[in-house]
Order: C-alpha cells, then sequence, then structure tokens
C-alpha cells in the first residue's frame, strides 16, 4: 500500500446507542494503519448510553493499540457544527477528513481501498481532487418490514436517489456521499454552513465545485447505513429534507431539479382538469394524471419487488414513494415561507 497521511474520522452523535458500537467497531479494525487514524466523535447531548459506548471503546482501541478514539461535546447539537468544530481541532498531521454518522459501518478495507482509488483518480486527471465518495448500500443488520421497504424505496427511480444512487462506475459527482475529504479544501472554502442543519453537504459540496475543486465517487468500497424504521420517522425525513432543500436552492438556484417539483406540479394539472370539468371517453380528465401517478408508483413496487426479491415490496415500496412525495413536497412549501429550522430536525 502506498503511504498516505493521517485520516480524522469524524462522527456526529445523537441518541445513536442502536449503531455506534457497530460503527466504532467498524473503523477501529481498519486495515489501514491506526497510527495514521484518528476518530473523533462529537457528541450533541445524548442520553441513551452513547456516550458510556464511545468512551468504552477509546479504551479499548487505546488497549489493543487502535486508532485514537476521542469523545467532544458538541454544543451546537447538529452535523454541521461538530463537523466545523473538528476542523478547528485536529492535529497539524491530518490531511483527510472522512465524514460518517453514527449509525452508518464500513468494510474493514475501506479506508485502504478509499485512498487507493482518491490517488489513482488524482494520477488520471493529473491534479488533486476535492472529495472522493463512495456507494452507500442496504443494511445487513436484521431489518424490519419498513425498514425493506426504506431500502428499496430510497435506491428507486422515484425515491430521488441523491447520496444513495446506484451506480457502477467510478465517475465525478455534485453529491459524493460519506466523502473522503481534503483537509485543505475543506478549509479553502470555510467548511460546514452551520444555517444549513440538512442538505448541509450539498451545500458545501456546490462551494467546493466553485472553488475549482473536482469531487469524485468511487463504487469500489460501500458504506453500510441503518435507515429509518417507522413511517412517523420517514415522513419526518421527507419533511426535513423538503424544508432545506427549497432553503438550499434558494441559495443557489443551479440545484434546482425540475423532477423535486413535480407532485406540486402534478396536483397543479388535476385541480386544473377538475375546474375544467372536462371529461374523456366517461372518465373525467382530472383521473387521468392520479391513475398514471397510481400506475407508475405500482410499476416502481413491482420492479423493486423483483429486484430484491421480495413481494411485499409490491405495496410497502408505492406506500413509502407516497408519503415521501408528500411529506417532502410539503416541506418545499414551508422552506419558503420559515426563517427558522422545523422542530422536526434530527440533530445526527
Amino acid at each position: 500500500m502506498r503511504d498516505f497521511g493521517v485520516v480524522a474520522t469524524v462522527i456526529p452523535t445523537f441518541q445513536e446507542a442502536a449503531h455506534i458500537e457497530l460503527c466504532l467497531r467498524s473503523l477501529m479494525t481498519q486495515s489501514y494503519s491506526a497510527e495514521k487514524h484518528h476518530i473523533l466523535v462529537y457528541d450533541g447531548g445524548s442520553t441513551d448510553g452513547t456516550r458510556d459506548i464511545v468512551e468504552k471503546l477509546a479504551i479499548e482501541s487505546r488497549t489493543n493499540n487502535g486508532p485514537l478514539i476521542e469523545l467532544f461535546e458538541n454544543p451546537g447539537k447538529y452535523v454541521p457544527h461538530a463537523r466545523n468544530l473538528s476542523l478547528m481541532q485536529l492535529g497539524d498531521d491530518v490531511e483527510y477528513v472522512f465524514e460518517m454518522i453514527g449509525h452508518a459501518w464500513v468494510p474493514k478495507n475501506h479506508l485502504e481501498v478509499r485512498l487507493e482509488r482518491f490517488a489513482e483518480i488524482e494520477g488520471k486527471l493529473g491534479r488533486k481532487i476535492g472529495g472522493l465518495g463512495a456507494r452507500v448500500i442496504e443494511s445487513d443488520l436484521p431489518r424490519t418490514f419498513i425498514e425493506d421497504c426504506a431500502e428499496a424505496t430510497l435506491t428507486s427511480p422515484l425515491g430521488g436517489s441523491g447520496q444513495f444512487a446506484r451506480f457502477s462506475k467510478e465517475s465525478a459527482t455534485k453529491i459524493p456521499p460519506f466523502t473522503l475529504y481534503r483537509r485543505e479544501v475543506l478549509e479553502e472554502v470555510g467548511g460546514w454552513n452551520e444555517d444549513f442543519i440538512t442538505t448541509q453537504d450539498s451545500e458545501l459540496n456546490l462551494r467546493i465545485i466553485d472553488a475549482g475543486w473536482p469531487l469524485w465517487r468511487t463504487a469500489e468500497t460501500s458504506v453500510r447505513m441503518a435507515k429509518r424504521n417507522s413511517l412517523k420517522r420517514w415522513w419526518g425525513m421527507g419533511y426535513r429534507y423538503g424544508f432545506w432543500r427549497m432553503k438550499h436552492v434558494v441559495e443557489a438556484r443551479s440545484r434546482m431539479r425540475i423532477g423535486e417539483f413535480l407532485p406540486w406540479i402534478g396536483l397543479m394539472i388535476v385541480l386544473g382538469l377538475a375546474i375544467d370539468g372536462q371529461s374523456t371517453g366517461g372518465i373525467s380528465n382530472f383521473l387521468i394524471p392520479i391513475n398514471l401517478y397510481i400506475c407508475a408508483l405500482l410499476l416502481v413496487g413491482i420492479d423493486e419487488a423483483r429486484r430484491w426479491k421480495n413481494p411485499m415490496l409490491i405495496f410497502g415500496v408505492p406506500l413509502l414513494l407516497l408519503l415521501l412525495h408528500i411529506s417532502f413536497s410539503i416541506g418545499l412549501f414551508f422552506g419558503i415561507f420559515s426563517r427558522s429550522k422545523p422542530h422536526l430536525d434530527r440533530i445526527s
């Protein structure tokens, strides 16, 4: 393996007792040199035992000559606050910053592979890149029916994709999931914008690209992530992402995607046809787009059921897609008018 610099893995946490041990153990056992890997955990006030687990594993890692694990307070509570705190506290020898979360975990060779790909891409381009993302794949823990549906929905054609997009080729991107950044790039653009509680990475990545740094993603390694396990949490996720997506679009029009506004466009069409009152072949015209939408949801559900070999997804995926489209669209609406963050925001 080539000689790379020190990597700091930064993990914001809040109430992550269910997954933080799996997350940290996957990082403690990396094939990359423990002497060149520091793990920094920033907790936003957990009361569920998260801090105790981190402190226990910090001692275990030190005893076994593993990577340094340090636990810090995050007074600002949210993810961007934690990441900015880390930039102020990194040692001078840190060259790369790996952004993680407490409910995600990686294979044992993850850092080694990511750094090798980082170097290969830079060699191919003949210049430095700002950061490199990886694939986000399904959780390998026992899953509930809702979690199965969430896994399928997020990667489906109507699920928004984004950081969960299916891809197999290494390429430039605007949305590298779980990015390994060059520290110098983060410092050059001033770190994360703390006005963005969700979509903070999207906002950061736009500034990095505007500063002339390419961002890439690789399919050579992956990150597993626990997804929402209840309809209430699923709804909250959709609303938050819609709310903060609108905040970002208002600030950076180049990030607007017409597909994210299709539910509102569809609603306007339905209302227009209903007011018009015309019908075709005995069917009211306003029912046509509604029926087409339902058919599209069912077709996606059938395709995901086939792909995941789970017939129940025929019903579950359309339901979660419907909830996602409604909650995201409502979030978009309130993102235009509200100046404060929504009360449903999660801390990590």
